[in-house]
């Protein structure tokens, strides 16, 4: 095979990883699925996505006109997928999802809410299911 395909698991892989496009597609897919877990990395490369995404509609909305609420309307629009990974992500670290609200208010529980987000899954099953199969570097998982 050529220098840019991989074979993993049976599975053929062409050119780079495609995690950030895969994870962020998959958040927007499970928007309303605030039941189960979310992986860091899951979790890490919805939020770098959807960061960039929103960088650009701000970008885009600064040349004024039409084009001007583009960013408005797209963080609209990915209220409810960003809150329902965060409540998954916290299920991974056997939270409840209630932590969420607490986190949206300006205070220090926003810190605290990251260093939840940032924290290892369980590697056993919690109350809310058994533990996601994560990929990439043993760091992110």
């Amino acid at each position: 095979m050529s220098g840019n395909v991989k074979v993993e698991l049976g599975m053929v892989l062409y050119g780079p990883s495609m995690r950030l496009v895969e994870h962020y597609i998959g958040g927007l897919l499970k928007y309303a699925q605030f039941h189960g877990r979310a992986s860091r990395a899951e979790y890490w490369w919805f939020t770098i996505a959807n960061t960039m995404v929103a960088a650009f509609f701000w970008l885009l909305g600064n040349f004024g006109g039409p084009v001007s609420n583009l960013s408005l309307l797209y963080l609209l629009a990915v209220a409810i997928p960003n809150v329902s990974i965060t409540v998954r992500r916290l299920h991974d670290t056997s939270r409840s999802g209630w932590w969420v609200p607490l986190g949206l208010v300006p205070t220090p529980l926003v810190f605290v809410i990251l260093f939840f987000m940032c924290q290892r899954g369980q590697k056993e099953a919690n109350r809310y299911g058994p533990p996601v199969a994560s990929e990439g570097p043993n760091w992110i998982r």
